[in-house]
């Protein structure tokens, strides 16, 4: 078995390797392009919920996974650690068994608690971009990071039982960090009115499945949208006289609509 459990570390990987690589590539040339919204960052009020966009994003996620193994399934067996024998004798039954025994995995450190939490964590920023609460979002990286141990990578190995908990619950904390990143770079665009090349990493490395999904939402047209969305920021009061302090009352926040067409 010790080449099926090479192959289960070669997938976790190349995946990875691969998605990131594509997210960096794809999601820097647009990151000049994002609508700024005007909004307070502390603000987690939740306006709306794209429950289509997520829907979207999961069907590609399982995409880049029956991407990942077909390449894998091309390599040859110095690469990918699958024999011949063991392409050919794969099926259904030897699926179920290993999805039916889970087990504690020998992968190495940054694999299980470095890899592992950072995709967890961009899972859930997935969520939270769409507009889900934090618990909603854990449910969404908990569910991802299952059809990744008992998909794609049970046809290397058995379900890991650390990835199974380790992915979503330290990767959600990891991602509630992200966001208050990603609150970070929204305030400075509005402070200066354009995204740093720093902040533009930032935007695509929090969240590499949203990058690399919208490149593919402009190949095929999805892109296209009119949304009307409220919004809500704060607004500093107006001095009441020359040397007089700020009108408290005014110092709040004030609501609006906004518009935006992505073509």
């Amino acid at each position: 078995m010790k080449g099926i459990s090479t192959l289960g570390g070669v997938t976790t990987r190349l995946l990875a390797a691969l998605i990131l690589a594509l997210s960096v590539v794809s999601g820097l040339a647009w990151a000049d392009e994002i609508e700024v919204v005007t909004r307070d960052p502390a603000d987690e009020v939740e306006f709306y919920r794209d429950g289509a966009g997520l829907w979207r994003d999961t069907k590609y996620f399982l995409g880049y996974q029956f991407g990942a193994i077909a390449i894998l399934y091309a390599m040859p067996e110095s690469v990918s650690g699958w024999s011949s024998e063991q392409k050919k004798d794969y099926s259904f039954s030897v699926w179920w068994e290993k999805t039916t025994h889970p087990e504690n995995d020998s992968d190495v450190f940054y694999i299980n608690y470095i890899l592992h939490p950072y995709w967890g964590a961009a899972y859930f920023v997935r969520a939270r971009e769409r507009g889900y609460n934090n618990w909603q979002s854990f449910g969404y990286s908990t569910l991802l990071s299952s059809i990744f141990e008992f998909g794609i990578e049970a046809m290397a190995e058995e379900p890991s039982k650390q990835d199974l908990w380790v992915t979503p619950v330290i990767g959600s904390m990891v991602g509630m960090y992200f966001m208050h990143l990603r609150g970070n770079v929204r305030a400075r665009d509005i402070e200066r009115g354009y995204r740093s090349t720093g902040d533009k990493w930032v935007w695509v490395l929090t969240d590499p499945l949203g990058s690399l999904n919208r490149q593919f939402d402009k190949w095929f047209g999805w892109d296209t949208e009119v949304q009307l969305r409220p919004y809500r920021t704060r607004v500093e009061g107006e001095p009441r006289g020359v040397a007089g302090p700020p009108n408290a009352a005014d110092s709040d926040y004030t609501y609006g609509l906004q518009l935006q067409m992505s073509w």
